[in-house]
């Protein structure tokens, strides 16, 4: 058997490949179609190739191949393989030629079972030249040694070719053989996959039948420099059978015969269509990534063993660079404050093992030295193949000029807040000043300052309170304080300008470098100052001003308020006193009425005896008038002070007030949290009864227990009612019945304010649900004794 050797060292050739073999081979398809002839069988059969590729097998070799085989036996054989009776098969047989003459050859039949080509089925003929020698009538006596020696041979190249064939079918990649004119004569089963044709379909097809126009060209190109001896590794593309592009990587071979003549090219081809498309992700990624740094806002850059290998343009504005090598190549440490380098050493070496670390706050170092607030995180990644730290960092000054001045603003407001909580709470004007200048001082970090007052004539100021002034400073003080009676703030400031004399001496006196001076104000009238002063800024920002003259506004509104309340205590006292007179003396000129027309009634009769009953209600009215104002009083005057009462013994007594009323009830002992006002809740519902219901009026009084810790109690009456559009106000102030205003509708407006005062509701609804003519029923709850429920 002919064995070939590799062509080159870095290029194996494939050992008998086809028409390079000097034995006859025919290879059946799984289908039982012939797949190949090789050049050498052709020839011993005398037939044309192009005319068996994809025949049937079965018909070529019992009209073609079997007669041509001399033995019987040989001839069954060959068909019995042929038709799956036997699987592998090898002996000797003799065949004759297309001329006529015998040649003696060993047939082996073989079944493919591994590989890629399973069910594959192969017939070689082999030339036996001890037997041919002895045709030719020149035998040659061998030894049994080289018989042996000979059969070993045989094996071992059996066994080479079967692992050859093995590696063909089993290769990742695909096998291309072609001829000279590009047609093809072997593909292993991958190269049939690559493109998705069947292997069968492709043997006897050109190469230009997969590819399109555009590839026909460079593929003419190739199979020109291959016939030239050529030997390419380069990218193509062909067209698989579904129509899709297929990217490959082809390694290709001229095939050389003995006569130095070019016989075809061979072709190792390895499907690159994933990764050609995965590199063409990959660009677009890197070029989005690229254009998505490039424009981003965010500052950006990639540090590598200390150095800065990258930034964005957005960086380069960060760090005040015009050019992206005036920062590429720095340590990264040089634009980092140095307070914050120990910091950041940390953090980089959390980044490079892959940790997630958070965001921080350190300050950037411009290239002009100047330093910027930023907020920034770094993470791990990969530059140019080694590990490297991506920055992504943002200017975050006006942000923190932000959070400044939200924080000036909240101490503004809570210094304001305590100033009015202190007015409104201050039990003298020294107490309020006081603390309104310690908060002052301490909310706002000013280093000293003090608070005057300025009385109608007097010559002089007079000190109220300091902190950190000097009382020397008093007098010298006075010639800015005198200015402030036209309502003006004055400020001090020394600036870097030219300063008036008395400006730089008060400031030097006061050991300030900037003072303010703020006037207090109560009814259009300059009550006051206050001076605040501060020993490192030179100046108040327009904030500051503001702030100042509001707490002086508020300073002022304190003083007026305490001032407010003095009067309206003396007032209040005033009026009780008045109070007090009128009822004390009303109350005695009534009793006085009431006696002398009870006398007028018992000794008048006829017309002057009804007028003397109509006296006497006014009287009477009167006389309630004032108990209802004294009570009024009693609720204002009197802290609530609950305490458990016996609700029983005060309906019983109350009950025993209206002697000529018909009044049902049957109670029970029952204590409730109330105080010694709650009779007039009963004195007013029962006597509003009596005085609405006529002389035949019933009045029931109930009280009913329930589970939340409250009593209901109901005084019901058979009275006129309560029509539904009045039920709601009746209970207010000065409203009645008829919807007129008048002093004397204030029982109902009591009851409400005890009911209330007791933690409970008071409302009315009809005796009989639906019929308000048939009597109201007035209802109010109170809190039992004991009972955990909060008001």
């Amino acid at each position: 058997m002919h064995e070939c050797t590799p062509a080159c060292d870095d290029t194996p050739a494939l050992s008998a490949v086809m028409d390079a073999l000097d034995e006859g081979l025919l290879v059946i398809s799984p289908d039982n179609r012939v797949a190949c002839i090789n050049r050498r069988l052709r020839h011993i059969l005398g037939i044309d190739r192009g005319v068996l590729c994809g025949t049937d097998a079965d018909q070529f070799v019992r009209q073609d191949l079997a007669p041509r085989i001399c033995e019987e036996p040989c001839r069954a054989e060959v068909i019995a393989c042929l038709s799956d009776r036997c699987e592998d098969a090898e002996f000797l047989c003799t065949l004759r030629s297309a001329d006529g003459g015998e040649e003696r050859f060993r047939c082996s039949c073989r079944s493919v079972r591994e590989g890629p080509f399973p069910g594959m089925r192969l017939i070689r003929l082999c030339s036996d030249p001890q037997r041919s020698e002895e045709v030719q009538g020149h035998p040659i006596h061998r030894s049994s040694a080289d018989a042996a020696e000979r059969r070993r041979i045989e094996e071992v190249l059996r066994e080479s070719e079967n692992k050859y064939q093995f590696l063909i079918e089993n290769l990742n990649e695909g096998v291309w053989l072609v001829d000279t004119r590009g047609v093809t004569v072997f593909v292993n089963r991958k190269m049939a996959d690559i493109l998705g044709y069947p292997v069968a379909e492709m043997i006897g097809a050109p190469v230009f039948a997969f590819v399109d126009e555009e590839g026909a060209g460079p593929a003419k190109e190739h199979l020109r420099r291959l016939g030239e001896g050529t030997r390419e590794v380069f990218e193509f593309e062909f067209v698989h059978k579904s129509g899709a592009r297929i990217s490959v990587l082809m390694a290709t071979a001229p095939i050389i015969g003995a006569d130095g003549v070019c016989r075809g090219s061979l072709a190792g081809v390895l499907d690159v269509t994933s990764q050609k498309r995965m590199e063409a992700q990959l660009r677009e990624s890197e070029e989005k990534y690229r254009s998505l740094v490039e424009l981003s806002a965010e500052a950006t850059l990639i540090h590598r063993d200390g150095k800065i290998a990258y930034i964005n343009p957005a960086g380069m504005r960060l760090l005040g660079a015009l050019h992206p090598e005036e920062v590429i190549g720095k340590a990264v440490f040089d634009i980092v404050h140095s307070g914050a380098r120990g910091r950041l050493g940390n953090l980089i070496v959390r980044d490079l093992q892959g940790e997630e670390t958070p965001l921080v706050e350190l300050q950037v170092v411009r290239l002009d030295g100047t330093t910027v607030p930023v907020e920034g995180r770094g993470t791990r990644t990969i530059f140019e193949g080694r590990p490297a730290v991506q920055v992504v960092m943002r200017d975050i000054t006006q942000r923190k000029y932000a959070e400044e001045q939200l924080q000036a603003s909240n101490r503004y407001l809570m210094l304001l807040n305590r100033i009015i909580g202190t007015s409104a709470s201050a039990h003298s004007p020294g107490e309020l000043l006081e603390t309104a200048l310690t908060q002052t001082l301490d909310l706002l970090g000013y280093d000293g300052g003090a608070i005057y007052s300025l009385n109608a004539g007097e010559s002089r100021v007079a000190l109220q309170c300091r902190r950190n002034i000097s009382e020397g400073c008093l007098e010298r003080a006075e010639s800015v304080l005198d200015e402030l009676c036209a309502g003006l703030p004055r400020y001090l400031e020394r600036r870097r300008g030219p300063e008036t004399a008395d400006c730089s001496r008060l400031l030097r006196e006061f050991e300030f470098t900037a003072l303010a001076c703020i006037p207090l104000i109560v009814e259009s009238d300059v009550v006051g100052a206050l001076l605040v002063g501060r020993r490192v800024r030179e100046s108040f920002s327009p904030g500051e001003r503001a702030i100042l003259e509001a707490v002086g506004r508020e300073i002022g509104a304190g003083i007026l308020r305490g001032m407010l309340y003095r009067r309206l205590e003396a007032a209040n006292m005033e009026a009780n006193l008045y109070l007090d007179i009128l009822t004390h003396d009303i109350r005695n000129a009534d009793n006085v009425a009431n006696t002398y027309a009870d006398l007028l009634i018992d000794e008048l009769e006829g017309e002057p005896a009804r007028h003397a009953k109509k006296l006497k209600d006014g009287i009477r009215k009167s006389i309630e008038i004032t108990a209802n104002v004294a009570t009024i009083r009693r609720i204002h005057e009197n802290r609530v002070e609950l305490r458990p009462i016996d609700l029983h013994t005060v309906i019983l007594d109350e009950i025993a007030h209206f002697p000529d009323l018909r009044i049902r009830y049957d109670g029970q002992p029952e204590a409730v949290l109330a105080d010694d006002l709650l009779t007039e809740v009963f004195t007013n519902l029962i006597g509003n009864a009596a005085k609405h219901g006529g002389p035949d009026v019933e009045v029931t009084v109930t009280v009913e227990d329930h589970d939340d810790g409250t009593v209901v109690v109901t005084v019901a009456d058979t009275g006129p009612g309560v029509p539904d559009e009045i039920k709601e106000g009746i209970f207010y102030r000065f409203e009645r019945e008829s919807g007129r205003r008048g002093s004397q509708g204030l029982g109902l407006s009591i009851c409400r304010m005890l009911v209330m005062r007791y933690g409970g509701r008071i409302w009315v609804d009809d005796r009989v649900a639906g019929r308000p003519e048939e009597g109201a029923a007035f209802r109010f709850t109170l809190r039992k004794a004991g009972s955990d429920r909060k008001t």
